[in-house]
């Protein structure tokens, strides 16, 4: 088994991109080299920015990527990120067949960004159990 997880997302503007994840999700920069910054979104998951021009990855086009990050309860981030203005911020959806209740919006460098709450237990069991 993996120890963490890591997703590294290439943008223009990293002190758009490090106002975004501080201040509208309330993320902890927890590695700050030049060119990047790394995120604690979860006790073992993180999320990096990186300088575009200057990261090991040549990005190439947008899209195909949603960032989800899974909360307790949907209200409350609902309503402090839509105090942040931030684009494309849709309602609340219930997705019954999958047991989510999501909203979703734009991040940095038109990434797409979810925050979801499970509403079933088998499947809220599924992705919030502890590791042994």
């Amino acid at each position: 088994m993996y120890q963490s997880m890591m997703t590294f997302i290439y943008i223009e503007d990293l002190e758009e991109a490090s106002y975004f994840f501080e201040k509208v999700l309330d993320c902890e920069a927890i590695y700050e080299p030049s060119w990047a910054t790394v995120y604690k979104v979860a006790s073992n998951a993180y999320i990096g920015i990186v300088d575009q021009s200057k990261g090991s990855v040549k990005k190439k086009y947008k899209g195909g990527t949603l960032i989800s990050l899974t909360v307790e309860s949907i209200a409350p981030y609902y309503e402090a990120i839509k105090t942040y203005g931030v684009k494309g911020l849709s309602e609340i959806k219930n997705f019954e067949e999958i047991g989510v209740r999501s909203f979703f919006f734009k991040g940095p460098g038109d990434y797409d960004f979810e925050i979801q709450m499970f509403v079933k237990s088998e499947i809220k069991k599924l992705f919030t159990k502890e590791d042994s």
